[in-house]
């Protein structure tokens, strides 16, 4: 059984959930942001680069957010998981 490369990034991305679900830390990393990019980088190979549309850019742009917010980066009172989380609502809304 071979898994392909959405397969493995959403069990990964399923990974992290479960990590920042009980409680897990390490550093300043941040779980959930990095379930969120894994999952956001899923639907970006999804949807193909071919085609870059605006929603496609919104979703690069939500997946920045996420592996910034994943590394610990932080600007002003900024929350980027709320970034990256509205930068993906409005790609699905366009």
């Amino acid at each position: 059984m071979t898994l392909s490369l959405n397969t493995i990034l959403l069990v990964l991305a399923l990974i992290a959930f479960i990590l920042a679900a009980i409680g897990f830390t390490w550093r300043k990393t941040e779980w959930i942001s990095i379930g969120l990019a894994l999952w956001s980088l899923y639907t970006i190979l999804g949807h193909g680069l071919s085609s870059l549309s605006i929603g496609t850019i919104l979703l690069i742009l939500a997946f920045v957010a996420f592996v910034l917010a994943a590394v610990g980066w932080r600007y002003r009172k900024i929350n980027l998981i709320a970034v990256g989380l509205a930068l993906w609502m409005l790609s699905l809304i366009l």
